[in-house]
């Protein structure tokens, strides 16, 4: 019935056709459920998961599956694990594991869409548990306002993944980078943190960190750039 409702919207969107609030509810992923939460904001909990991460990669950006899918992409190519949950299981099946879609937080962002995206990610990463589909959670967040959200539904002492695309090219970004990571260290006092990125100077005194190469890095040094 879940698949019949996602056919059906996207057969109303190809031909110009008026959707109904049913139809916007089954957008947002209403009929799916809610997820149990232990924050006033109704923001899914996540079950620690824990398993070996070889290799990060971009989901769906090439045949490779060998490894864990990562989401440090332009929100427009992973948007349809939002959307149309449902046609994306068995492709996130194909990986050793996921981390939670990183959808994108800016400081010009109203706080409401932040919370929001917030709740995207830990809602896609609970229910992709349900699915049987092994999740490491991504954590973002903008500045300090963010703080009393940013890291809800996330267990202590478990795996977490952030990136750092983006940071070095931008001293005001990574200011509040370095500033959320200590306060992520301080609510969530993480395990083992996963970092997608060029590696940051002011990281090195930390441990428990694993660090990842940027895609575009390998892919420029196949193409021998």
């Amino acid at each position: 019935m879940k698949d019949l409702h996602t056919r059906i919207i996207r057969y109303k969107k190809l031909k110009g056709i008026k959707m109904s609030w049913r139809d916007l509810l089954n957008v947002q992923n209403v009929e799916k459920g809610f997820f149990a939460s232990s924050n006033s904001y109704g923001i899914p909990d996540i079950i620690p998961d824990e398993f070996d991460v070889k290799e990060l990669i971009p989901y769906r950006v090439d045949s490779n599956r060998n490894g864990t899918a990562h989401f440090f992409l332009d929100d427009y190519r992973f948007e349809r694990c939002w959307k149309n949950a449902d046609s994306q299981i068995e492709e996130l099946k194909k990986y050793d594991g996921v981390l939670s879609p990183d959808f994108s937080m800016y400081t010009n962002y109203p706080e409401a869409f932040q919370i929001w995206q917030v709740y995207r990610n830990r809602w896609c990463a609970a229910y992709w548990q349900s699915k049987g589909i092994k999740v490491i959670p991504t954590i973002s967040w903008s500045d300090k306002s963010s703080y009393k959200y940013a890291f809800l539904g996330i267990p202590k002492n478990s795996v977490v993944a952030i990136g750092t695309v983006g940071v070095l090219n931008d001293k005001n970004a990574e200011k509040l980078f370095m500033q959320g990571f200590k306060e992520m260290l301080k609510q969530l006092d993480p395990k083992r943190i996963l970092i997608y990125g060029n590696r940051l100077t002011e990281l090195e005194e930390y441990k428990n960190l694993q660090w990842f190469e940027p895609y575009t890095n390998k892919w420029n040094k196949k193409k021998g750039r």
